[in-house]
């Protein structure tokens, strides 16, 4: 089922109820040409009785090859004009009541049948069902008898008209039991973290890289160094640092002392 609440449906073409029903359709169309060859003269019957359920048979095999797998819920549009042909079929027979309950019956088929392959009805076996019983009615009820009790009144031409109406009812039967429904879409949600989240880890800055060497930096160092006062040896805390001593007598140079005598002789 999907989001919108219906059932989707589908027939694999290569199973055995698939490739049953389009050969029963296939021998559908065979007997009802074969039955149908003498009333080409009359427009109505040969649109109504013969182009009409050759045209489903045909639409209805290309639905079951083509759209088995997405789309067969279009097989509604050929089920709905074999109704239509069955309920004009239906229209000559002898007595009225089973005139009604034929027409009656072929309406719940197109209602069962469309809402079952759309998804509103969300089991696939009313079909087999709807369509088993009026076959196993046609047969034991109508067609045995029929053969047994007045087998000369019954025409080739209306015994391959009646072979055409059981294979398609054939047909629709084990199109009801192949049907299969399609898984739903499984929605992706996306998984929430249970676990709680680390902490940054603060990053540290990186170490400044040494100042790159040049060619001017030895002359820039050299001129630092100059600038650089000299250490004072007197306040050096070396162990081996002069001691100077201040001499209280002094000398004075000789050649001061004459140089002021002289001068006194004058």
């Amino acid at each position: 089922m999907n989001e919108s609440g219906r059932t989707r449906f589908y027939l694999d073409k290569t199973g055995f109820f698939a490739e049953s029903a389009v050969i029963l359709l296939a021998m559908a169309i065979i007997f009802r040409v074969i039955g149908c060859i003498g009333m080409w003269s009359n427009r109505v019957d040969a649109i109504m009785l013969v182009l009409l359920p050759v045209l489903c048979c045909l639409l209805l095999i290309l639905c079951i090859v083509l759209l088995g797998k997405k789309g067969f819920f279009l097989s509604f549009i050929p089920v709905l004009l074999g109704v239509v042909f069955f309920v004009f079929k239906s229209l000559g027979f002898e007595s009225w009541m089973h005139t009604v309950l034929c027409v009656i019956l072929y309406v719940v088929v197109a209602v069962l049948y469309t809402a079952t392959v759309i998804g509103w009805i969300h089991t696939k076996w009313l079909l087999p069902v709807l369509f088993g019983l009026p076959f196993i009615y046609h047969v034991a009820v109508e067609d045995i008898p029929a053969l047994i009790k007045t087998p000369e009144s019954v025409t080739f031409a209306a015994g391959m008209q009646e072979m055409s109406v059981l294979c398609i009812m054939a047909a629709l039967f084990c199109i009801g039991v192949g049907l299969k429904k399609r898984p739903p879409k499984q929605k992706k949600y996306r998984k929430e973290a249970t676990e709680p989240a680390a902490e940054p880890v603060p990053v540290q800055p990186a170490a400044s890289a040494a100042p790159a060497q040049t060619a001017e930096t030895p002359v820039i160092q050299a001129a630092a160094a100059m600038a650089e006062p000299e250490a004072n040896p007197i306040l050096s805390d070396s162990p081996y640092t002069p001691v100077l001593t201040l001499d209280p007598d002094p000398i004075e140079p000789e050649d001061s002392e004459n140089k002021a005598d002289e001068s006194g002789d004058e």
